[in-house]
């Protein structure tokens, strides 16, 4: 483990690989961010794996100019960060003798997790510097936001209902909303799907940022709200768009179904 004090400018992004090349002996031929972690693939005699970094800024820059401490890790010792992207780890050697390849294999999880995601059908649930909640971290909230979108967008499009997902950003302490109402054409009944990142308040196990997902099926006819069957219900951050949409359909009563289609 290795630990530098660099500078961090953003009119200066030339700075950074030119303080890694010369802290590690080495040519940084990719690097990527995420949060405070930093990847960085290090060509050295003929090989270029992966280095991970931990940012940690400073209260104060010190009167030389740096402004941040970095901790960094090879990809031999398998760091706890394993979430960089296919475009960074095609850049590194295959594995064999030099490295065991257990870092980039949980990379490669991570990776088809987030093309699962980015189609909506499940939830990625992990953002960048978001461990157990999503808060004062604009990076990790956006992350969050559109992550949500795309899975709420998805259970609608399971469903086949009109209706409206919409965020509710809340303020910077807290992970915000998003919500869905979504019903069928002239039905006495829908429902209301809320996914939120404050998963210390949840009464399922929320995921790694704290993501949790709450629906509930919505009168629309002037039915007792709190009669039972307009309870609030919890399902797990991993189910499966097309599932949850599936169990709203199956929480629906024959007279509402009746209602629906008549």
């Amino acid at each position: 483990m290795a630990k530098l004090l660099i500078t961090l400018d953003p009119a200066c992004p030339e700075r950074l690989p030119q303080a890694l090349s010369q802290a590690t002996g080495s040519e940084i031929v990719a690097l990527e961010r995420e949060g405070r972690t930093l990847y960085a693939a290090c060509r050295r005699a003929g090989l270029t794996t992966a280095l991970i970094g931990t940012v940690h800024l400073l209260d104060h820059p010190l009167p030389s100019g740096e402004n941040a401490a970095l901790t960094l890790e090879g990809e031999d010792r398998n760091p706890a960060a394993a979430r960089a992207s296919r475009t960074f780890t095609r850049h590194l050697t295959p594995a064999g003798l030099h490295v065991d390849g257990t870092w980039r294999a949980r990379c490669e999880e991570w990776q088809a997790r987030v093309k699962t995601a980015l189609s909506g059908e499940r939830l990625l649930g992990e953002y960048p510097d978001a461990q157990g909640y999503v808060g004062y971290n604009a990076e990790g909230k956006r992350a969050f936001e559109l992550d949500a979108r795309r899975y709420l967008k998805a259970v609608q499009r399971h469903l086949g209902w009109p209706g409206k997902v919409h965020w509710n950003p809340g303020g910077v302490a807290v992970s915000g909303e998003m919500t869905a109402h979504l019903a069928p054409d002239g039905a006495d009944t829908g429902v209301f799907i809320e996914v939120s990142a404050c998963g210390l308040w949840a009464p399922r196990q929320a995921s790694p940022s704290g993501v949790a997902v709450m629906w509930r099926l919505e009168p629309l006819a002037g039915q007792d709200r709190w009669a039972h069957e307009y309870r609030n219900r919890w399902a797990s951050w991993v189910l499966p768009a097309a599932q949850l949409a599936q169990d709203v359909r199956t929480a629906l009563t024959p007279e509402h179904v009746d209602a629906q289609v008549a």
